[in-house]
């Protein structure tokens, strides 16, 4: 570059805070930068203000001018959800023919997923119907896992409140407000004790 564009184009380096002029390279014309003595810069007052009147209400840093919520991007990782709805089964799933099919063929993995699927539920909100894990549930809509135990069945049933018109009575809670009879013995209807 040669001196002739130095002086034409001087680089500035920093601005003088008494003066209001822009130091330049050496030996070059310093420039007015348009501030008048006493008055306050504009990015100096008001951008401090603004930048500190907002502040995370966790950490208490400054917020960005950029972000409308309360928390930093740091604290938000940490806040809590709002709780929501809980979530439910649809009644009208199990108007379907293929969950009432699957229910008759006594395949829980697809039954499982009809519901969760019918009724816009995540693996997640089964687990948390049903009491069953949301691993469990997975490898069961899979077919990798079978349910055979009678009482998780009857826990799987009851979590997602399966009308007893299509599962019987064997396959509800005992708890459920209905009265479990003992089936008789052939003993007692012979006139036997038991």
């Amino acid at each position: 570059m040669s001196n002739d564009a130095r002086h034409r184009f001087p680089l500035a380096l920093a601005v003088d805070e008494e003066s209001g002029r822009i130091r330049t390279l050496a030996g070059a014309t310093t420039v007015e930068t348009g501030i008048r003595e006493g008055s306050p810069s504009p990015s100096s007052e008001t951008d401090s203000i603004e930048r500190h009147s907002r502040q995370c209400h966790w950490c208490r840093r400054p917020l960005s001018r950029y972000n409308n919520e309360q928390f930093c991007s740091a604290c938000s990782r940490h806040v809590p959800a709002p709780p929501g709805p809980p979530p439910q089964v649809e009644p009208e799933v199990w108007q379907r023919a293929d969950v009432q099919a699957a229910l008759q063929a006594r395949d829980f993995g697809q039954v499982c997923h009809l519901v969760r699927t019918g009724s816009s539920l995540r693996q997640s909100d089964m687990a948390e119907l049903t009491g069953l894990s949301q691993a469990f549930l997975s490898m069961l809509e899979s077919g990798v896992r079978r349910l055979t135990n009678v009482d998780k069945i009857v826990e799987l049933l009851a979590g997602l409140n399966a009308p007893t018109e299509l599962t019987g009575p064997m396959l509800q809670p005992a708890d459920s407000g209905r009265s479990a009879a003992r089936p008789v013995t052939h003993r007692e209807k012979e006139g036997r004790p038991a």
